[in-house]
């Protein structure tokens, strides 16, 4: 299928869920539905990368959510290398064994995992036992003008893509240069469907304000609470903006002598009446 087949496709797919009435919430949630579909995976998820911000639509069945949840804890998986690298990544994962390879898949020759991308996110590759599988991920770096923006991210339980990974990739860039153009896309505040996102930033913002830390260094200490409670990161973020768990400087040990450490204080949760 040539280029401008895959678009006329891509056209047809968002008419006919808009005439369906089954449209809703941003561009970036209709593109990543009619990609989905087009390339016949069970799950898709789109995830747009600045400097400064990460927007995430559409993390579908639970543990398709879990496995993007946590890529963004540990900051390392197939998504993360796809959009440093500036290439499609695929690794098959075997819920059971804690293992991220080829593994037995017989799809596409071209779809095969590179047994090097599991050095790249080791801690990913073991961690992704605990979650029922065998799954493949597909993750796909947006770059229509050259340059990552970022990454579409496909789950598949069984056999392989509808369409080859040349075609993936087209399509890729073609939703990432309909975003570049969509005014809305920039700005995460104005998109109630990724409110997820927005507390994030806030609560990124109150770790600054207790730490006196860059936002970046701010956002690993929320991933790594995350990653040591082995728990999600929304729910430490909304434990932050609640203000049941707070960070601040021990300026002073128990013993009386100076340290520079960092001490959590959580509050326990109370259930509403």
């Amino acid at each position: 299928m040539d280029s401008a087949e895959i678009l006329a496709l891509l056209a047809r797919t968002l008419a006919r869920v808009q005439a369906a009435g089954q449209t809703g919430g941003p561009l970036a949630a209709r593109l990543c539905d009619a990609c989905t579909e087009i390339l016949g995976a069970d799950a898709g998820i789109l995830t747009l990368t600045s400097a400064t911000e990460r927007l995430t639509v559409r993390t579908a069945e639970s543990a398709f959510a879990q496995l993007e949840d946590l890529q963004m804890v540990l900051g390392e998986g197939p998504a993360a290398l796809a959009f440093a690298e500036g290439r499609t990544v695929v690794a098959h994962l075997d819920g059971h064994e804690g293992h991220s390879g080829p593994g037995g898949h017989q799809g596409h020759p071209q779809d095969r995992a590179d047994d090097d991308d599991d050095a790249a996110y080791p801690v990913f590759a073991t961690m992704a036992a605990d979650i029922d599988g065998p799954v493949t991920v597909y993750a796909v770096p947006m770059r229509p003008s050259g340059r990552v923006v970022g990454v579409l991210t496909l789950y598949l339980r069984d056999g392989e893509l509808a369409r080859s990974l040349e075609e993936a990739q087209f399509l890729a860039d073609a939703a990432g240069a309909a975003l570049l153009g969509d005014p809305d896309t920039a700005d995460v505040s104005s998109q109630p469907t990724w409110p997820e996102r927005a507390h994030m930033h806030q609560a990124t913002g109150v770790v600054v304000a207790q730490l006196g830390i860059a936002p970046a260094d701010a956002l690993a200490v929320l991933r790594a609470h995350a990653f040591g409670r082995a728990s999600t990161l929304e729910s430490v973020v909304a434990d932050v903006l609640a203000r049941r768990l707070s960070f601040s400087y021990d300026e002073d040990s128990d013993d009386g002598t100076a340290s520079d450490g960092i001490v959590s204080n959580q509050q326990p949760r109370t259930e509403e009446p």
